[in-house]
């Protein structure tokens, strides 16, 4: 198989990419002709179907496109692959602790079992996203192999020149004159065939498409040679819905995951054409959300609960319905009763604006949305918190904002490297 040169491209979230040149920075990043003419048709949204990927922003005296807050792998049609890594500090050199935490992250909240990266060498993590992920998956396939590729019965109707299994009488019956010596019928064939080995036959092929690593390349082909003898799934949707899930293939839950990211069959973006290449997108507010979400109901105490995107409540009511629903990202709860509100942001603010002006570049709507929260969650009463990513610019929590003397809002850091994050469970209020 002929690979075409594949040109690697690395930025982090709201970095630009200019049309030419050869311009290499994390904030600031050339790319051909071809690949920036494909995302000026193909990465700006046109309606609801397609999200914005990336827009337009004057560079000099001509334009560039600006990454959006996406980040993973995505590929262009000339085999461009633009690698975006979360903007997790101010360092413009650092890339390998973006990865690291965009890793873990999607461990955590994509259920991908990718325990291995935390003791990954520095030389391992150097490697574009796209490897360590496709690496990943490979390592997890082989660990199925040495456990043991899992065999179904399945039922096959046939004609047969020997009597084998049921005989179907009302077919053998009608039998045409001429063909009285076959018989009409069904039996149970164990077999390799099933959903799960037809679409892990075709993530493998998918993947070797998509490695440029020779180790990956070589592991890739010797799983397919394992898999040779199994038809690659021709309906992915339907094949996913069959996926079983009982005991007897317990050992093929953390592969299914991979398969769907790898096959796309749930594509966190929508991307408009035909193009198959490699697509890793994952929107980094989710992402946040979420990954703050898990980590926080683990570290609570075990008399409180953790609600994600609870809806329960609305702003206003109007003719007897309720309007504008209220939907914070998380809320604690004791019992029934809702002892916390939290909201997550990704975005980096400043503890050293701490000024009427500047106001840590905290915004204004974002403190409207959390008085809404605590007027009706908390009936004006208890903690609320705000949540940012921690960097060098933000390594405390801000003094906690009164809205009154019953309601406080605390600016609290999450640190995604050691998983900390200083919310005080003791003082929510039952």
């Amino acid at each position: 198989m002929i690979q075409s040169k594949v040109n690697n491209v690395t930025v982090r979230e709201y970095g630009l990419l200019i049309n030419g040149g050869d311009f290499s920075n994390i904030d600031c990043h050339s790319i051909p002709k071809s690949a920036f003419d494909w995302l000026m048709v193909n990465g700006i949204g046109n309606g609801d179907s397609q999200l914005d990927l990336v827009k337009v922003k004057r560079h000099g005296k001509s334009i560039a496109l600006q990454v959006l807050n996406y980040v993973g792998v995505l590929e262009t049609p000339c085999f461009t692959r633009i690698e975006v890594l979360p903007k997790t500090s101010t360092d413009s050199s650092d890339t390998v602790s973006g990865r690291k935490v965009l890793l873990k992250m999607l461990a955590s909240v994509e259920g991908l079992k990718l325990q291995e990266f935390q003791q990954s060498h520095l030389q391992l993590l150097r490697q574009p996203l796209y490897e360590l992920l496709i690496s990943h998956f490979l390592h997890a396939v082989a660990k199925l192999v040495r456990q043991g590729i899992r065999n179904e019965y399945q039922r096959v109707e046939r004609e047969s020149p020997f009597l084998k299994g049921q005989l179907h009488v009302s077919k053998q019956i009608r039998q045409r004159p001429g063909r009285l010596h076959y018989f009409h019928v069904s039996y149970d064939v164990f077999s390799l065939d099933r959903a799960e080995n037809r679409l892990l036959h075709s993530a493998l092929k998918q993947v070797l498409k998509w490695s440029s690593s020779n180790a990956n390349q070589r592991l890739a082909r010797e799983l397919l040679f394992v898999f040779h003898d199994i038809k690659e799934s021709s309906n992915f949707a339907l094949d996913f819905r069959a996926w079983k899930d009982d005991r007897s293939i317990a050992h093929y839950r953390p592969l299914k995951p991979w398969c769907e990211l790898i096959l796309s069959y749930q594509s966190p973006i929508a991307m408009v054409g035909n193009h198959r290449g490699l697509s890793f997108l994952f929107p980094m507010e989710q992402l946040f959300e979420r990954y703050v979400a898990k980590q926080l109901a683990r570290q609570l105490p075990t008399h409180l609960r953790l609600k994600q995107q609870a809806s329960s409540l609305s702003l206003t009511k109007h003719n007897g319905a309720d309007w504008f629903k209220l939907k914070p990202d998380i809320v604690v709860y004791d019992k029934n009763s809702v002892v916390s509100v939290m909201d997550t942001k990704w975005k980096l603010i400043d503890q050293s604006l701490g000024n009427a002006t500047q106001k840590y570049n905290l915004s204004q709507a974002d403190m409207y949305q959390l008085f809404a929260y605590g007027e009706k969650y908390l009936q004006g009463k208890g903690e609320l918190y705000l949540i940012y990513p921690q960097h060098s610019l933000l390594s405390s929590p801000l003094q906690s904002f009164e809205y009154h003397a019953n309601l406080k809002l605390h600016v609290v850091p999450y640190d995604l490297v050691n998983d900390i994050c200083l919310i005080n469970a003791g003082n929510f209020n039952s």
